[in-house]
């Protein structure tokens, strides 16, 4: 578990369907939301850590798209640069999950986290957005790759 301070994710902001509405889940728009963010962000402060976050926020429909942010975690009063967008993260807790090998099979950690790892912590979801922590400095396409999934708990 760990415990984000309220803040605000700064990036680029796409929707799309669930991994697990694979008939309409498109793989290339979060890649694409990431490539985005780093040619914009580029010498710039959101890009000064090795630490970045995709924020996703649950649409309430299976058949409608959630929204995510591709970027980096700054204080509520930093100003938004133009072309880049921004989703309020509130401050509390979050039970990670570490996937381990390459993103693409990142479908699987996901069902492990909300289907068995979640059920057996005792916690009870809260509303915040959804995190995905990720290492630039790691390559997402290596066995060795490794992230964490975080899911706002109580």
């Amino acid at each position: 578990m760990i415990n984000i301070k309220p803040g605000k994710l700064v990036g680029i902001h796409t929707s799309l369907f669930t991994i697990f509405n694979a008939e309409k889940y498109d793989a290339a728009l979060i890649p694409t939301a990431w490539q985005e963010f780093f040619q914009k962000a580029a010498d710039s402060e959101l890009t000064h850590g090795h630490t970045f976050y995709g924020a996703s926020i649950p649409s309430m429909s299976f058949d409608v798209p959630m929204d995510y942010f591709a970027g980096a975690i700054v204080d509520s009063d930093f100003e938004v640069p133009e072309g880049f967008e921004s989703v309020d993260i509130p401050g509390g807790n979050y039970l990670c999950i570490k996937h381990s090998g390459p993103i693409a099979n990142i479908a699987g950690s996901y069902a492990k986290a909300y289907m068995e790892v979640l059920p057996a912590s005792g916690n009870e979801m809260r509303l915040a957005p959804h995190l995905e922590i990720y290492n630039s400095e790691k390559d997402p396409s290596s066995e060795d790759y490794s992230m964490l999934i975080g899911v706002p708990i109580k």
